[in-house]
């Protein structure tokens, strides 16, 4: 005869057991909730700021309007989800602030991109091309072209992404070489780390970086070290920009659903370990069960 609650402990053995073992398409419609329905029902999360972000900022209020701050939009659609919204955020600071920049990228797909932005966030802030920004469009070369850029920036960019001459380009009359840069802010899902070898550990110009967040850990010794003034991790960095802005953008938007994910994927985490826990001691128990039923057959 069953003991009093013995039922009761199989069935929550079993559910625990049951834990460790949810189906996968279940966890894919869970992982879809979890994106989807921030998206809908408007979700607001408290959000601080980092050091880092804070030196980005910091750096960006502190750069003076007599010189150009260079933006490197080293992104393509594949990393949009996270780079758009940094670079966004950077522009809008920018332009409030009255500090004119340049756009370029060491890849092609990346200044259309920064001039989409660039365009949208001019618009809103009465911003107009060759006056308060430009594109100096794609730039090959790696360490080579970097190196170059810095000591002479027309030698190396005759015209803009729309064949004007740079001379002809009202903010880049006076425009020579890194010491008229007040800031170099690279934004990639890997920023190039020849901007500290040769800009900033040469000229001591302020380098800043926007990365992907799976790969800003390797970020954080440059940071440290004062070489980087400030880093934009993910849409985590992007988010906490706007934040410092007073805006409501793409960031604060992704950051939702992207911790929402990361919750989600923390309690799978923790279900799996309780089956996983509840199905080895219930194999433990059975052992000793055929164990003591064998000494008993025995005698």
């Amino acid at each position: 005869m069953a003991l009093p609650g013995e039922g009761y402990g199989i069935k929550m053995k079993e559910f625990l057991v049951k834990l460790g073992k949810i189906d996968r398409r279940v966890i894919y419609l869970l992982v879809i909730l979890a994106v989807v329905i921030p998206l809908i029902v408007k979700i607001r999360l408290p959000i601080f700021i980092s050091r880092e972000t804070n030196g980005v900022y910091t750096i960006i209020e502190h750069c003076p309007e007599d010189k150009i701050v260079l933006l490197d939009c080293t992104w393509d659609a594949g990393n949009r989800g996270e780079n758009w919204p940094q670079t966004e955020a950077v522009m809008v600071h920018l332009m409030r602030k009255g500090i004119k920049f340049a756009i370029m990228s060491r890849i092609p797909q990346g200044t259309g991109f920064g001039r989409e932005i660039a365009e949208k966030v001019a618009k809103k802030y009465g911003k107009k091309y060759g006056i308060d920004w430009c594109n100096l469009g794609y730039l090959p070369g790696e360490a080579a072209m970097i190196q170059a850029l810095a000591k002479d920036i027309k030698g190396v960019v005759k015209k803009d992404i729309k064949g004007t001459p740079l001379d002809s380009i009202p903010m880049m009359q006076g425009i020579e070489d890194i010491h008229d840069i007040s800031l170099v802010c690279g934004i990639a899902y890997w920023p190039s780390e020849d901007w500290l070898r040769f800009v900033q550990g040469v000229y001591g110009t302020n380098v800043a970086f926007c990365s992907s967040a799976i790969v800003s850990s390797a970020m954080y010794p440059f940071l440290d070290s004062g070489q980087l003034c400030g880093l934009l991790v993910g849409v985590r960095g992007a988010a906490e920009y706007e934040r410092l802005l007073g805006t409501e953008e793409l960031g604060t938007e992704l950051i939702v659903p992207q911790s929402m994910v990361h919750l989600l994927i923390v309690v799978l985490i923790v279900l799996a370990n309780i089956g996983f826990w509840a199905e080895r001691r219930e194999k433990k128990e059975e052992r000793r069960g055929i164990r003591d039923e064998g000494g008993e057959t025995g005698k």
